[in-house]
């Protein structure tokens, strides 16, 4: 039996202005050809991940930082806020002046109290992305009112004002916390996820309907919010453009997603 590899999004199978490397869309084609299976594990939601990923070929999909995972076409895990949970934290980061979006696997949503800021902080982030960049995600639906939002799977906060480690401060006992895997150009920003949800258990749940094993495991990824996958995983590969965090987390380093990072762990790996 091969080997079963999850691969985070950003910063490892694409850049941030959208673009895949060709290297990256054959390393993944051939290992799936030769045998192994290759899943997505990503903190995007699932309705954020572009066409041009999904149109590679994957055999699974753990999304919004292991809320919701799809294994061989099927959903084998859901899990979001209880609204009670979700609305008071983004009440309070709102209450700060914090710009807030929510997100579930079929669409995000932004209060509209923060339209205008939000469209500022977007304009600013596509200027170092390029232009290109701009026209690859969906805009948020807008929401009235943030509590009409239920199943909430995951919280974006970006903030000038009210720092992450305040946040973290008030809110560790009751949600998970990472530092964003993109660029932010506020000061301060984060995802915040359900309790005792992370990307690992997002592979859990796919070891749970499936033959392979911990062993079996193959992580590569280059964030934070890629440390808890990568000191899982049998064989932890941070790419070369890796955060210093996730850098340790790994067993080893490949080179930069640009310089065909994935195409050269594939290689070391044995997997192609």
């Amino acid at each position: 039996m091969g080997k079963l590899i999850f691969l985070d999004i950003d910063g490892t199978i694409r850049w941030y202005d959208g673009s895949v490397p060709e290297s990256t869309v054959f390393a993944i084609k051939e290992a799936r050809k030769n045998g192994h299976e290759v899943c997505i594990c990503s903190g995007r939601p699932y309705s954020l991940i572009e066409k041009n990923i999904m149109d590679i070929g994957f055999d699974g999909v753990v999304s919004c930082a292991g809320t919701y995972v799809l294994y061989r076409g099927e959903c084998v895990k859901k899990v979001s806020f209880d609204s009670e949970t979700a609305h008071e934290l983004c009440g309070y980061l709102l209450e700060n002046d914090c710009i807030v979006e929510m997100q579930r696997y079929d669409q995000t949503f932004l209060p509209k109290v923060m339209q205008t800021r939000y469209d500022e902080m977007s304009s600013r982030m596509m200027e170092n992305f390029g232009e290109n960049a701009k026209r690859l995600e969906d805009y948020p639906t807008i929401a009235e009112n943030y509590t009409d939002v239920h199943e909430i799977e995951k919280v974006m906060f970006f903030s000038s004002k009210l720092s992450y480690e305040k946040v973290y401060e008030n809110w560790k006992d009751r949600v998970i916390m990472t530092p964003f895997s993109i660029p932010n150009v506020e000061r301060w920003g984060g995802e915040i996820s359900p309790m005792n949800v992370n990307k690992t258990i997002g592979i859990q749940s796919i070891l749970e309907h499936s033959s392979y094993t911990r062993e079996d495991v193959i992580a590569i990824g280059d964030s934070d919010n890629d440390i808890d996958m990568l000191e899982f995983a049998s064989v932890g590969v941070a790419m070369g453009n890796a955060t210093e965090s996730a850098r340790k987390a790994a067993d080893w380093q490949t080179d930069e997603l640009l310089n065909d990072g994935i195409l050269k762990a594939f290689r070391k790996l044995e997997l192609i």
